[in-house]
């Protein structure tokens, strides 16, 4: 009866949170703590569809699943914020939510933070969707958070997955993953499911949902979301003086002959308590000493910041007010491995030099979506690449995609696909020796085979290592008074089906110098 009900759950399961047909995540504990307290780990994204099974596994409490919300054709079906903070008040952001009709669902992430969930009926574009989650973050005041899908679109043929996020109900109703209902009470995992399907969105009514909590672009008009939000819900006492200063900046940008009124105005509108006159002063002298810019990266606006929306209005941040925005960082991890990353929402493959070359990076940019990013200095590019590298996501390939994985496949038809011999004089003739349960093989011949099937990338320097790597030992024969090098592995190393030796060769041509 037990196994019926871990089933039925994790098929609709597997239904609600349908994302990714070609890859599913884990997430690989390594023990200690990092300095945000977040537990030492790998991402890592298996190219394997989920599955319902994934499903049971995850339910039970056995391998957590982490569900990629961006599928093939770059549309999804779900989309969520990962808040990670440990102070977060679940039921504030559960109240803020539902007085502003916004049906998403809020739970408890494993580390203690936040997801706050929105599903749909029909797969809506993932750039709508991921625009959407990233105006509701600003609203509640998560700006720095995690948006899920995380890119608008994926190099599939790249073998770009999108990223994935770990899923609630991990243990069933044992959980530290839960969800909460319209009135912050927890919810059982079938409770959860219920409200899901009670609170999915057309894609008529996704188009229509009022994310940004009923603030009018008439407050500070083409001014920054950041302030937009702050006025119409109010600044705290002990933000003030920012507050009045990023104010003030508005104000020169778009009154230059009126702003030490119009500062003076927002002191008494906006402000509650308002500040008294001498500190209205100090800030307008301030703002008069030269031409300041708003404090993006300082308290209260940091958590309400909508850069993509900012850049677009007129008495924003301006395009080449911030710098461009690096994230997501994916490793294909091929031989060499191929690196992909999102710039400014579009996503850009790089190569190994073209990720810790900042001049090469530019390039790939130019070259690929048409950007030119803006230099920063090279400390700065440094700690920037650390950061999402920190971060990173790996996708692991078959070995037979890696460089490494090809070469054992040509060693393996060199040695097996060939006609094969049974005496040691048989090596002069370019093919590998099946004798004393070992496969005897010249590098030299080797090579030709390589480079007949267009495998140049190994030196005979790196071929060597690579034989090492394999356990291969080096063995010093003496055939019709010449020495030869070869190399051996044992014959199991190419399955026992190529024991027999079917191929009959000819006579062994006469030759004065061995090679």
């Amino acid at each position: 009866m037990q196994q019926t009900k871990d089933q039925e759950l994790a098929e609709e399961f597997f239904r609600l949170f349908e994302g990714s047909d070609i890859a599913h995540g884990t997430y690989e504990v390594k023990g200690g703590e990092r300095a945000d307290g977040k537990k030492h780990g790998q991402a890592k994204v298996l190219r394997e569809a989920p599955t319902e099974e994934h499903w049971v596994e995850h339910l039970r409490g056995g391998i957590g699943l982490g569900i990629i919300p961006i599928r093939s054709d770059n549309t999804c079906k779900w989309g969520a914020i990962d808040v990670d903070s440990y102070t977060v008040d679940h039921q504030e952001l559960v109240e803020k939510l539902a007085r502003n009709k916004v049906p998403a669902i809020v739970g408890r992430s494993k580390s203690g933070g936040a997801h706050i969930w929105l599903f749909m009926e029909e797969a809506v574009p993932a750039i709508e969707m991921q625009r959407k989650m990233t105006d509701l973050a600003a609203a509640l005041g998560y700006s720095d958070s995690e948006i899920f899908p995380k890119q608008a679109t994926i190099l599939v043929d790249r073998g770009d997955t999108g990223n994935f996020l770990n899923m609630p109900y991990q243990s069933g109703d044992r959980t530290v993953r839960y969800a909460f209902n319209h009135t912050g009470e927890t919810l059982s995992s079938e409770q959860f499911l219920d409200c899901i399907r009670k609170n999915r969105l057309t894609v008529k009514d996704f188009s229509k949902l009022d994310v940004n909590f009923g603030t009018k672009e008439s407050i500070l008009e083409e001014g920054p979301p950041c302030l937009q939000h702050l006025c119409r819900q109010g600044f705290s006492e002990g933000s003030r003086n920012n507050a009045l200063f990023n104010l003030g900046v508005y104000a020169r940008l778009s009154n230059p002959d009126n702003w030490e009124s119009l500062v003076q105005g927002y002191n008494v509108k906006h402000l509650y308590p308002p500040l008294s006159h001498t500190e209205v002063g100090t800030v307008i002298k301030q703002l008069n000493k030269k031409e300041y810019f708003y404090k993006c990266e300082d308290q209260p606006i940091k958590p309400f910041c909508n850069k993509e929306v900012c850049k677009t209005r007129k008495f924003g941040v301006g395009p080449a007010g911030i710098s461009n925005d690096l994230s997501s960082l994916t490793k294909i991890d091929g031989d060499p491995p191929i690196w992909i990353l999102n710039v400014d929402e579009q996503r850009v493959e790089l190569s190994t030099q073209g990720l810790i070359s900042q001049s090469q990076f530019q390039k790939d940019c130019v070259s690929q979506i048409n950007k030119f990013p803006i230099t920063v200095n090279q400390r700065a590019w440094q700690t920037r690449i650390q950061t999402l590298l920190d971060n990173l996501t790996i996708v692991e390939v078959p070995p037979d995609a890696t460089l490494a994985g090809e070469f054992e496949d040509l060693l393996n038809s060199f040695c097996t696909e060939r006609a094969k011999g049974s005496e040691k004089e048989d090596i002069l003739q370019g093919i590998s020796v099946w004798w004393d349960n070992r496969v005897y093989f010249q590098v030299k011949d080797l090579r030709k085979h390589l480079t007949v099937n267009d495998f140049t990338h190994y030196t005979s320097n790196k071929v060597t290592l690579k034989l090492r790597d394999l356990e291969a030992e080096k063995t010093f024969w003496r055939i019709k008074g010449k020495g030869v090098h070869v190399w051996s592995l044992p014959q199991a190393f190419f399955g026992e089906e190529n024991e027999e030796i079917p191929f009959d060769l000819p006579p062994l041509s006469v030759e004065k110098d061995v090679l």
